[in-house]
């Protein structure tokens, strides 16, 4: 899914490459596993430094995907040490976003762990990640997120994730560009409109993700939506309830944003409950003679 985003993402840094072996004259960056010792395509050259990562994307209650990402930085006992590597690797991933076959996840660096291998005279460190995956998420009529994503699509510098395109495959928030998630947490009873025999009232909950190239930026981009949000009132949609999103919505800037998100918005909407009868007479002919008074 993401593996080609990040596998190009990495050759192409020079500042990984220098100081990398190469195999059939490319940057030696694996998925999974590197080739045999014995393989020509090696071409004679040193086959270390290296650098070997693994994807492993699996099921989230919370998000539906999420996963790791383990990065091994392999080097010879005498050569560039993995210690110069690391911050190298970690900085080319924590806060990246990688994209690909649909599929958008975020990189966040968890952990570094050294190792020596002395059989093969290599010394190491394992760089693992905790990915998190933006699943295309819909709701029924009115679609609340849809309507948030296009809403929020149509700002300068900021990007609705899975409505439409990052710059990039691989990409990080910055130079002035912002990216945000939507989510659907919780539709309960809106409450403070009265439900009729035909139309009930609902509140969906809905959390925001902000990434950000930091924390000042992410406060200045969710102002700029809590105050949008109150100035436009409601989201529209031909054909469909309009949505009242100026009621309460709130932002917690000490929040995590990959994993519950900075921003609560509550947006309202009628359901109707009981449809139109669709046996009714539309066309009337009748046949005779009309009596009129005096």
């Amino acid at each position: 899914m993401i593996e080609s985003a990040l596998y190009a993402h990495l050759i192409a840094q020079t500042g990984l490459t220098t100081y990398l072996t190469t195999y059939n004259s490319v940057p030696s960056v694996f998925n999974q596993k590197a080739p045999a010792d014995t393989d020509a395509k090696w071409g004679g050259v040193p086959q270390y430094p290296r650098v070997v990562f693994y994807v492993d994307l699996q099921g989230d209650p919370a998000r539906i995907m999420g996963g790791a990402l383990a990065v091994d930085i392999q080097c010879p006992e005498d050569g560039t040490a993995p210690e110069v590597l690391e911050p190298v690797v970690r900085d080319l991933i924590h806060g990246w976003f990688f994209s690909g076959s649909g599929v958008t996840a975020a990189a966040q660096w968890k952990d570094s762990r050294y190792f020596t291998e002395p059989t093969e005279k290599v010394v190491g460190c394992t760089v693992t990640f905790d990915l998190l995956a933006f699943p295309v998420l819909t709701t029924a009529e009115p679609d609340v997120i849809a309507r948030l994503n296009a809403w929020t699509a149509a700002m300068d510098g900021l990007y609705a994730i899975n409505y439409e395109a990052l710059p990039t495959a691989a990409w990080k928030p910055g130079n002035g560009e912002s990216a945000l998630y939507w989510r659907l947490v919780q539709e309960e009873p809106a409450g403070w409109i009265p439900d009729t025999f035909q139309t009930i009232w609902r509140t969906a909950i809905v959390r925001g993700h902000i990434f950000a190239q930091d924390n000042q930026t992410a406060a200045k981009v969710a102002r700029q939506l809590i105050t949008g949000l109150y100035a436009d009132k409601r989201l529209f949609r031909t054909g469909e309830a309009p949505v009242m999103v100026n009621r309460r919505n709130s932002a917690d800037l000490t929040a995590d944003p990959l994993r519950t998100g900075q921003l609560t918005v509550e947006a309202t909407y009628g359901v109707i409950v009981l449809p139109a009868n669709p046996n009714v007479f539309n066309h009337l002919n009748y046949k005779g003679e009309i009596a009129h008074g005096d």
